[in-house]
């Protein structure tokens, strides 16, 4: 029997999934960049992938920015929702990391123009890039300039949504953002720049919205109550850092929520609603469970996910027991043939099993839950 087993082919080892995305994304890219290049011009041109990296962590991106990112040659990431470890982590470990994100007021902060001319200098150098974004590259996040800086160097690029901290934020507090009854429609207005906003233009809507609005929470406040004409019992909800490790939620209402927050606490990154269904997620704590996690999966640790055992190599099935009946060469040569069938499928199954797991490996972390 150690003599057969030995003329058995030992399972290849299943390739890595980013690997397999790599191969599917990168040379149709840069196929198509080629074909366009002038007067038949072999010099490859990259592409870049603005991918909206959501509001925080790994949990919280889309399967499409997974395989974009395991497939790049280079990541280029901001600060907010796109330098989580874990994130960046599923990069190729061959990728450069190039982090720009920009703080208000420091100077050593990349500007726009020196991000827009980074990915025209990568694109020229053939590289396939990952600019993963916060949020959604659709809200907020300069995407035009970018595509414009491509679009004039004739480099092609691709939008790939991710989930805006407007609309997580709401979900975090326990509400949703729009309801049949008290949120027929919502606004969302950047408030980097509270004197630029035309408050009278929310005195008829629902549910106002408010990103960046960490070091304007008064005038915001002021602007809705004066401007818009905005009850100051209407409910209000502030969420810091939604989906990440420093996430807060405090309540109250349009005169009262600036000072349910503490002086001492960073209010940045927050988003601020203000709207009836602020109030939906009342009681959402409790409900939720009194230590703010998700009971379910709690002790779930990612990986440890049990994976069911067709994986198993089952020797009822090759009738293994003839060996000791049919030693000929014919019926050795047929259970070897079994045998290397079997391990073809395994291999297959193996390879099914990667992309399983890590969607196992998300949901466990999802189920844990964050204060």
């Amino acid at each position: 029997m150690s003599a057969l087993a030995a003329s058995v082919a030992a399972p290849r080892r299943a390739s890595y999934p980013h690997r397999r995305a790599r191969a599917r994304l990168v040379a149709p890219a840069r196929a198509s960049a080629e074909t366009r290049a002038a007067g038949g011009s072999t010099e490859k041109k990259g592409k870049v992938f603005l991918i909206g990296a959501g509001p925080g962590g790994i949990d919280h991106v889309t399967v499409r920015a997974l395989r974009l990112l395991r497939a790049c040659d280079v990541v280029v990431h901001d600060d907010l929702g796109a330098s989580d470890a874990a994130l960046l982590d599923e990069a190729p470990r061959s990728a450069e990391r190039v982090h720009v994100g920009k703080r208000g007021g420091d100077a050593r902060s990349w500007t726009q123009p020196d991000i827009d001319n980074l990915l025209v200098s990568l694109c020229a150098k053939g590289k396939i890039v990952a600019r993963l974004k916060g949020g959604c590259p659709s809200v907020f996040s300069r995407a035009r300039s970018e595509m414009d800086a491509l679009a004039r160097n004739g480099f092609s690029y691709e939008l790939v949504p991710g989930i805006s901290s407007a609309l997580a934020a709401p979900l975090r507090a326990g509400f949703p953002l729009t309801d049949a009854k008290v949120g027929k429609h919502f606004l969302v207005c950047s408030a980097h720049d509270p004197s630029s906003i035309d408050f009278a233009a929310f005195a008829d809507v629902d549910t106002c919205v408010f990103l960046m609005a960490g070091r304007s929470m008064d005038a915001v406040c002021e602007g809705l109550a004066r401007g818009a004409g905005k009850d100051g019992s209407t409910p209000a909800v502030v969420v810091r850092d939604a989906c990440g490790d420093e996430e807060a939620v405090w309540r109250g209402t349009l005169s009262s929520i600036r000072s349910r927050i503490p002086k001492s606490e960073k209010l940045s990154p927050c988003v601020v609603v203000v709207g009836g269904v602020c109030a939906l997620g009342d009681g959402y704590d409790d409900a939720r469970g009194g230590d703010g996690e998700a009971t379910l999966g709690r002790d779930v640790e990612p990986g440890s996910v049990a994976v069911s055992g067709d994986l198993d190599l089952d020797l009822a099935d090759l009738d293994l027991a003839r060996l000791d009946l049919d030693e000929t060469a014919a019926g050795k040569g047929k259970v070897v043939e079994s045998l290397r069938r079997m391990v073809q499928d395994r291999d297959a199954r193996i390879k099914e099993l990667e992309e399983e797991l890590l969607v196992s490996k998300r949901a466990a972390r999802m189920l844990r839950g964050r204060k």
